[in-house]
């Protein structure tokens, strides 16, 4: 049977599996948009950034801001991103967590400023934040052809 009948049949099945850190990186790199997320003042927040992965870390660029002032004052977050195929019920996601700082150092600002990252707002104060990643997962749930077999009269 064809994947294309089996698909239409229903029998595919979806398939959830664990990402090694391999795995998540790779699929971290072809990503544009992340969320960073943190606690203030008792509330979760949630920002969508795009981002680029840099020698194992997570950068993207911002202007100052509610994201700087609360960096200022603690480090501490979370850094997911995903895709969906909802086409074909697929997809995958990457949480990570570790520590957010502002990047000041000359060289590395030289550094990330004639890499291909540019923040989507235009601003003559952009900062740089780098994270820093302490853990790592992921997971990518996939269609599968079914191993039940139908077998007909």
């Amino acid at each position: 049977m064809s994947p294309e009948t089996a698909q239409m049949s229903g029998l595919y099945e979806p398939q959830l599996t664990t990402l090694t850190r391999e795995e998540c990186l790779d699929l971290l790199s072809g990503a544009v948009v992340g969320r960073i997320g943190y606690v203030a003042d008792g509330r979760a927040i949630i920002i969508p950034v795009n981002f680029a992965l840099l020698d194992g870390d997570i950068v993207f660029c911002t202007a100052k801001g509610s994201k700087l002032s609360w960096l200022s004052l603690r480090g501490r977050v979370a850094f997911e991103a995903d895709e969906s195929r909802l086409a074909d019920h697929e997809g995958w996601s990457v949480l990570i967590q570790g520590v957010a700082r502002e990047v000041t150092d000359p060289e590395e600002l030289a550094v990330l400023r004639r890499g291909p990252l540019h923040s989507w707002l235009r601003s003559s104060h952009e900062h740089w934040v780098r994270i820093s990643i302490e853990a790592m997962s992921g997971r990518a749930l996939h269609r599968a052809q079914s191993t039940d077999r139908i077998t007909r009269a």
